[in-house]
């Protein structure tokens, strides 16, 4: 399992890795836009200028490129535990407790909701691509199901890193111990001003 958490992670962040690039387009495409408009309100003549991009098809641009980005991203940012924790109680247990806590949060949860995305969210883009769905702007974006699909395929890694926790989290829990340091990924705390030891261990040693 700890092999297959591993390759599984492996893609999951390249993949994220790879998307974090879409930033650099996102923000030239928000530059362009903004200069372009600020630069009507001197010379309307620009329009005519093959440098000329409609604002509607530049701020559909955006948003796609900002979706894209995130999507692809989720996976990535689950597996580097980035995404905002409120942990009420998850602090004041033990390790162990913390562990058995991600896992059937994991379970019940994440992969059950990445499934319910995944399966409607086909459906979704297939409907798009069959009805040739465009922007509901006159001159904004064709092929709408382009970015519809990209639902359903920023679930699923964030589906295989869900996966690959729950492996760890199940070779944390009934693996041999010395294999422990290797997927105690789940078993610590973000809580900073717990002393070390409770917020590695748990008030509790196991």
């Amino acid at each position: 399992m700890v092999g297959a958490s591993t390759d599984i992670d492996r893609i999951v962040v390249g993949v994220g890795k790879l998307a974090s690039w879409l930033f650099i387009p996102t923000m030239i495409v928000i530059f362009y836009d903004v200069s372009q408009r600020k630069l009507l309100d001197f010379d309307n003549t620009i329009i005519d200028s093959a440098f000329y991009f409609d604002s509607t098809k530049l701020q559909e641009l955006e948003w796609h490129l900002h979706s894209l980005l995130f999507l692809m991203c989720l996976g990535f940012a689950y597996r580097y535990d980035a995404h905002v924790r409120i942990e009420l109680v998850r602090d004041r247990l033990r390790a162990r407790s913390r562990v058995w806590l991600e896992l059937l949060g994991i379970v019940l949860f994440l992969l059950t909701y990445c499934y319910l995305i995944i399966a409607f969210g086909w459906t979704f883009a297939g409907r798009s691509y069959r009805i040739g769905e465009v922007s509901a702007a006159q001159t904004g974006l064709s092929h709408r199901w382009i970015i519809k699909a990209a639902m359903p395929v920023g679930f699923a890694f964030l589906f295989a890193a869900g996966v690959s926790a729950a492996f760890k989290c199940i070779v944390y829990l009934f693996g041999p111990t010395y294999l422990r340091d290797q997927v105690n990924d789940y078993a610590g705390t973000h809580h900073a001003d717990l002393p070390e030891d409770v917020a590695v261990n748990g008030p509790i040693a196991d």
